[in-house]
């Protein structure tokens, strides 16, 4: 009973776009779905590094300085996917064996919504800046609108590269030249499938075991934030950059593969 409630949700899968919310998640979040998810992840990186600079001081300055830049992707795919698979098998035997007939049929359609965003620390996250987030209220995807961890995150990290810092900063303003990055992701997987199967005089028809209808869906929901310094004269403004392409490079070779 609950394969075949789940294949009716997904019946159709792969043979048009996917939809990045899921059925049971309502009508409301279709239209401002993205923009709550971007909110959302924008005012906890804000509260993230108000938080890490209220209580980590780094002579007497912040720890995360204003001049640092901070990169924001999300990645956002939805993956569906159908199949059909029928078999007969003539029942009454035949010489020096039985016959049997079958054949396949799949489909299966990706849609991938990406965006990237490049904030610096001091505008977003200075003294009276972006307090309209601490009475933000989003409804929208159960993925990436909970705690992301972003600012247990921050503080530790920040706090490792402060006690061994990188050498020789152009200037005493904190965190100096040090790169930090965070991804994070979430999957969601559901599937269903029927298997009729009935026999006659003559013929069977799927009585392998094989699901004679198929489908499937795969949401996934990937975050990356990379903090850096935001002066393109620092020596390791190129290296921010450098390792968010990393980043982003590694999360397109594990969603081919699957993973």
């Amino acid at each position: 009973m609950v394969s075949a409630s789940c294949f009716l949700l997904l019946s159709g899968c792969g043979t048009y776009v996917p939809q990045q919310q899921e059925v049971w998640e309502g009508p409301d979040i279709k239209g401002n779905m993205a923009v709550d998810i971007k909110k959302h992840i924008f005012c906890e990186l804000v509260h993230a590094i108000k938080f890490v600079n209220k209580n980590l001081r780094i002579n007497d300055g912040p720890s995360i300085p204003d001049s640092y830049g901070v990169q924001m992707q999300i990645t956002l795919t939805a993956e569906e996917n159908s199949a059909l698979a029928g078999g007969l098998v003539l029942n009454q035997a035949i010489r020096d064996g039985t016959l049997g007939l079958g054949g396949n049929l799949s489909s299966t359609a990706t849609r991938t919504d990406t965006s990237y965003s490049f904030y610096n620390v001091g505008k977003i996250a200075g003294p009276g800046k972006n307090n309209w987030c601490d009475t933000l209220e989003v409804s929208g995807s159960s993925l990436l609108m909970s705690d992301l961890g972003i600012g247990s995150y921050l503080l530790k990290a920040v706090k490792a590269q402060a006690e061994l810092h990188s050498s020789a900063p152009l200037k005493p303003d904190g965190l100096k030249l040090d790169v930090l990055s965070y991804d994070v992701k979430f999957v969601v997987v559901s599937s269903g499938n029927v298997t009729p199967s009935w026999k006659l005089v003559s013929l069977s028809a799927n009585t392998g075991g094989s699901p004679f209808l198929a489908a499937g869906r795969t949401r996934t929901h990937d975050l990356i934030l990379t903090f850096g310094p935001g002066d393109p004269s620092s020596p390791t403004y190129y290296a921010a950059l450098q390792t968010h392409f990393t980043q982003q490079i590694v999360q397109s070779n594990n969603q081919r593969r699957g993973n």
